[in-house]
């Protein structure tokens, strides 16, 4: 009986140290969830102090809409829907070229600790949090076999518009490998709010994202692509970790984690467009 209860005891202890080791090693959400341990304990991300001096080259695309525009598609907002059919062209064209879609995870981990992302890596993003992202868009990427990054604003998030996603929706696009991250409360211009409106709006987001999917979202686009010094102080306090721009670019800097350039993808660019578009920053 003494050696059955020591073998239990030693099998509890292998299986919990195992547990720990998953947590501290992985450091992310997902691990703790499945532990148990919920959200908001275990390892945290931080940026390192001082930030490291260096620099990747990955393309970050920014999509907005993927959808056919009609009579009723806001005049703002066409120029930005790219149409289902070119971009499922445009998705299959960067996978016969060989590129890899990187989360921002990856791209984390690529400037803070200096990890290989392989080569041709592409990050692949959504502004706004369209409907159509996950009716449209993520069946094509699923098919393909690549990853992405939807920046949502919480606040339009099962509000009534039937334009935008709900939140049973966006579980079901990040289960489809879209990873999610903030695009702020009620998309406003950032540099236009008071110190404590900003990091209310950015807090909120955040934590409303988080609450709803179980895991933390320390992933920022700014509305407009509007910021400036005190807009990124703002979002490092409020809990971010690397934010997205729309200055155009593909060198991404760790000394500058939330000032991630990208480059815009429209409704004209089409296969041919993305191909200029990704030689001519090579």
């Amino acid at each position: 009986m003494a050696t059955s209860a020591l073998h239990l005891d030693l099998r509890a202890a292998a299986s919990a140290a195992a547990a720990l080791s998953a947590l501290l090693l992985v450091g992310s959400a997902d691990a703790r969830i499945a532990a148990g341990t919920g959200y908001d304990s275990g390892f945290v991300l931080r940026l390192p102090a001082p930030l490291p001096a260096r620099e990747v080259a990955v393309p970050i695309l920014m999509y907005h809409r993927i959808n056919v525009v009609t009579p009723s598609t806001p005049s703002e907002s066409r120029g930005l829907t790219v149409h289902p059919d070119d971009f499922a062209r445009q998705m299959e064209w960067l996978k016969a070229q060989g590129y890899r879609t990187i989360t921002q995870r990856e791209l984390y981990d690529a400037l803070m600790c200096g990890r290989s992302l392989g080569p041709k890596p592409i990050m692949i993003t959504f502004d706004d949090g369209y409907r159509d992202n996950f009716f449209k868009a993520s069946p094509v990427l699923a098919r393909l076999g690549l990853r992405a990054t939807a920046y949502v604003v919480s606040g339009r998030i099962s509000g009534g518009d039937p334009s935008f996603l709900t939140w049973p929706l966006l579980r079901a696009l990040e289960r489809r490998g879209i990873e999610i991250g903030s695009h702020t409360v009620d998309h406003r211009d950032l540099t236009s709010l008071s110190d404590a409106e900003l990091l209310a709006d950015l807090t909120t987001s955040r934590r409303a994202l988080e609450r709803r999917l179980g895991h933390r979202v320390p992933w920022l686009a700014y509305p407009f692509g509007s910021y400036n010094k005190r807009v990124e102080r703002l979002a490092r306090s409020a809990g971010y970790l690397l934010a997205v721009t729309t200055q155009s670019g593909v060198i991404q800097s760790a000394r500058q984690p939330f000032a991630l350039r990208r480059l815009r993808v429209l409704d004209t660019t089409g296969v041919r467009g993305l191909a200029t578009l990704l030689d001519s920053q090579a």
